[in-house]
């Protein structure tokens, strides 16, 4: 208690963060130069001002560009446009907005001076979290997980300068579009997250930066082997990214075997029984070798019925301090949604984590893949459909993509049996004595794109897909 007692005397009389010179500076600068503003008012919102005056005359400013966009802002103006709206008395009068063209070193410094008052602005929404942090550790009824998964997202708010309430007339928007276009065209930028499968990145470009996306079959059908077959090409292929895998079923033990095997071409059942040739257990040495030069990439979170506090808290540290490019889930049907509400039916509770996980994707600018299963009854003589998703129709309606898996062979027969496994020739000929069977992949919802259908290989020796088509 005498440490608290000592940090309460300590702060009794600060005065926030602020500069009120900053202040006087951008808003002269503003009204000396028009196109001032246009560098700065994306930048800012009224409540980065510390003063009540300044955050009237810069809210007027912003307001009488919106309404007036053809009309030069100036003394004269502004004051008229500040009376009729009542607020030029509250904001200091006239004589008040005459001076503050009297204090600005230079009006080319704009940005500079809104970044001296987003700083303080800064400081001041991180001091009150801290006032709010140690309300909430006394606070005896709230959840502190969910405390500090909101926490941690205002935090990661504050250091990406999110949130800010800004917006963006479309003629900015236009000129970003068109020179992301150019940079795409140069080969300066990517449109999303390689695949490591032509055929797939052909038909979705890649996964999309802020795109939930949904990947769902039935049991073993293969979408873990799909899922992880797409983050090893992600962290170990030729442009390898860092990438964050939870894994609700599997250990990161068993996900790191099946990527050697992928990898490394190795028979799985021969590596789990310890039965490998020499040649093969060379092999599986080189594959481990090379994959440990990358292993950075691939960060697995193996916690089986994690909480979905818990998922969102980590991914950020993933995106935050490893950079990930992508998060995959496995899968959605084993996230905990940790609610209060312990009678809440299963349908609104994956609702909320499928919102909540889109919500993420756009808050980290990362594609989020999750897995999900469909009912087994809706696609048991038939390839599945959207209306299959299993516990809720909101998985289908929040996700940008959905790609269903369909495996022929394990439909039902007439008699209401699965049809067995037969071996199939490799597309090129080698391997012969692999089980080999297609498994339809197909684009069943594209946000921004067409939907279709391809088949890929799944060679269940290596629990790996292969492309069949030709480019």
């Amino acid at each position: 208690m005498a440490g608290a007692k000592r940090v309460s005397e300590g702060t009794v009389g600060r005065v926030p963060p602020h500069n009120d010179a900053a202040e006087v500076a951008l808003l002269g600068s503003v009204l000396l130069r028009n196109k001032a503003l246009d560098e700065v008012q994306s930048m800012l919102v009224k409540e980065d001002f510390y003063q009540r005056g300044h955050q009237l005359i810069w809210d007027a400013i912003c307001a009488f560009r919106n309404d007036r966009p053809n009309v030069s802002i100036d003394l004269m103006s502004l004051t008229q446009y500040m009376s009729g709206k009542g607020t030029l008395s509250e904001a200091g009068g006239a004589a008040y907005i005459a001076s503050l063209t009297d204090s600005v070193p230079s009006s080319t410094n704009a940005s500079y001076y809104a970044e001296i008052i987003k700083t303080a602005s800064l400081k001041r929404q991180l001091l009150d979290m801290s006032i709010v942090i140690g309300d909430k550790a006394f606070d005896e009824t709230a959840d502190v997980k969910q405390s500090i998964d909101e926490l941690d997202q205002k935090i990661t708010q504050l250091g990406t300068n999110a949130g800010t309430g800004s917006f963006s007339d479309s003629g900015k928007l236009i000129g970003q579009v068109v020179n992301t276009v150019h940079d795409i065209q140069r080969g300066n930028r990517t449109v999303g997250v390689s695949s490591g499968f032509r055929i797939l990145d052909k038909y979705i470009g890649g996964f999309k930066p802020s795109d939930l996306v949904i990947i769902a079959a039935r049991p073993s059908v293969g979408k873990t082997a799909f899922a992880l077959s797409i983050a090893a090409n992600m962290a170990f292929g030729n442009d390898p990214v860092p990438i964050g895998f939870f894994s609700l079923e599997m250990s990161g033990a068993t996900l790191i075997e099946r990527v050697i095997a992928n990898k490394g071409q190795i028979n799985l059942s021969s590596m789990r029984n310890g039965k490998l040739d020499p040649e093969t257990d060379a092999r599986m040495m080189n594959t481990a070798a090379a994959l440990y030069d990358d292993s950075k990439n691939l960060l697995i979170q193996d916690t089986p019925n994690i909480k979905l506090l818990e998922i969102r808290s980590q991914a950020r540290r993933m995106v935050r301090e490893h950079n990930a490019k992508a998060i995959f889930i496995d899968y959605i049907g084993l996230v905990d949604l940790n609610s209060s509400n312990v009678n809440m039916p299963r349908h609104e509770q994956v609702a909320q984590i499928s919102r909540s996980l889109k919500q993420l994707a756009r808050e980290l600018e990362v594609p989020i893949i999750c897995l999900c299963q469909v009912n087994r009854e809706g696609s048991k003589d038939r390839p599945p459909m959207l209306a299959d998703l299993r516990d809720s129709g909101s998985i289908e309606q929040d996700a940008d993509l959905v790609i269903l898996m369909d495996d022929p062979s394990k439909r039902l027969d007439e008699n209401g049996k699965i049809s067995q496994y037969e071996e199939a020739d490799h597309d090129d000929g080698s391997d012969s004595h692999l089980t080999v069977r297609p498994i339809k992949i197909i684009i069943a919802k594209q946000r921004n794109g067409s939907t279709g259908a391809f088949n890929l290989n799944f060679i269940s020796d290596y629990v790996c897909f292969k492309e069949i088509e030709k480019f």
